[in-house]
C-alpha cells in the first residue's frame, strides 16, 4: 500500500490531518500491508504531543482488551506501550522521529502478522491459530454474545525490546509543568515492571504464572 492509498484509507486529504483515536487504530490495524515508506509518510507531519496522546489512548484501549489471566502479554504491551511513548516524548524527537516510526512499524508487523495466539473453543473443540490483533477482536466479540474461546498467548511472547539509551526525564521532557510534578501520580505506578528500567528487553515465560 502506496501513500496515497494509505491517506484513502485513512479517509484523510494530507498526513497534516492525521489527528484521531481512530486514524492510528486504522494504520496499526490494518491487515494489508502498508510500505514503510507511506507509513513514514503519514506520521512525518503529526505534532509530537499528538502521538503521544494517541499512543496512550490506543494502548490504554488495547490493554482493556486482553484477558484477565494473559498477565505476561498484559506486562509485555505495558512494556512496549511505555518504550514507544519514551521515543515519542524525547526531547530530541524532531531528529529520531524515524527511529521512532522504525519501532511503531515494527509493532505493528508483529501485531497484525507476525504474533501467534491459538485460541481454544470449548464448547466445538475447534481452534485456531491467529495473530493477537485478531485474539484480542475474537475477546471483544465475545462480550457480545459470540462464540468463547480459551486464549494462548504463549508464542506470541517473542516480541524483542531493544535496550533503549532513554532515560526516564527523556519522558518528561514534552509534558507541561503540571504533568511533570512529582507530586502528581505516578505515570508508570499501574505498571508491572521496575520504574527505574521501563523497558524489558528480552523473552517473557509463563514462569510467574506456574508459580
Amino acid at each position: 500500500m502506496k501513500i496515497e492509498e494509505a491517506l484513502e484509507l485513512l479517509e484523510i486529504d494530507s498526513p497534516d490531518e492525521f489527528e484521531y483515536f481512530e486514524h492510528l487504530a486504522e494504520l496499526l490495524e490494518c491487515a494489508e500491508d502498508i510500505s514503510y515508506d507511506a507509513f513514514f509518510t503519514v506520521l512525518t507531519e503529526v505534532d509530537q504531543g499528538t502521538l503521544s496522546d494517541l499512543l496512550d489512548s490506543y494502548f490504554e484501549d488495547l490493554m482493556k482488551g486482553i484477558p484477565d489471566d494473559a498477565t505476561d502479554f498484559f506486562t509485555l504491551m505495558t512494556a512496549v506501550h511505555q518504550a514507544l511513548i519514551g521515543l515519542c516524548m524525547s526531547g530530541e524527537f524532531k531528529e529520531q522521529r524515524r527511529y521512532f516510526v522504525d519501532e511503531l512499524f515494527r509493532f505493528r508487523n508483529w501485531y497484525v502478522f507476525d504474533s501467534v495466539v491459538h485460541c481454544h473453543a470449548p464448547s466445538d473443540g475447534t481452534s485456531c491459530d491467529v495473530p493477537a490483533v485478531e485474539a484480542l477482536a475474537l475477546y471483544r466479540m465475545e462480550k457480545l454474545g459470540e462464540k468463547k474461546y480459551e486464549y494462548d498467548f504463549s508464542d506470541s511472547m517473542d516480541y524483542m525490546l531493544d535496550e533503549y539509551s532513554i532515560p526516564i526525564h527523556a519522558v518528561y521532557d514534552g509534558m507541561d509543568d503540571e504533568k511533570a510534578d512529582p507530586s502528581n501520580e505516578d505515570p508508570f505506578g499501574d505498571a508491572f515492571i521496575d520504574k527505574l528500567y521501563p523497558v524489558i528487553d528480552g523473552e517473557f515465560s509463563d514462569d510467574t504464572e506456574e508459580e
